[in-house]
């Protein structure tokens, strides 16, 4: 079992998202966000598959147990939440064909 990127982390009681490019940037984040973790925050992966952050140790190679499983229109509310929170407008056009595509969206977002 792997992680397959992209892939982002959620937080707990926070619409904003985080993009995760690729394993790097998953290892950057998490040094910045570790100290903030709770047992509810999340990391999605590109195929849906939801691990808890706190298990999670960027240097560990076995992945904790997977949480659950997200479909793409629940993974699609949970991007327009973040685009809402950022105060961007027609959030409800936002819409991709894959989870993959639907994280790339975000992506966008952290580059402004």
């Amino acid at each position: 079992m792997m992680i397959h990127y992209p892939a982002i982390f959620k937080f707990s009681g926070q619409d904003e998202l985080i993009y995760l490019a690729d394993p790097s940037s998953f290892e950057q984040q998490y040094q910045l966000q570790q100290a903030y973790l709770t047992p509810e925050d999340l990391l999605i992966d590109a195929t849906g598959q939801a691990y808890l952050l706190y298990q999670l140790k960027p240097d560990n190679t076995a992945l904790p147990a997977q949480l659950r499983l997200f479909e793409l229109p629940e993974l699609t509310a949970l991007v327009q939440a973040h685009f809402f929170a950022l105060a961007q407008s027609c959030v409800v056009k936002i819409q991709a064909p894959s989870i993959a595509q639907l994280f790339g969206l975000v992506a966008d977002t952290d580059d402004e």
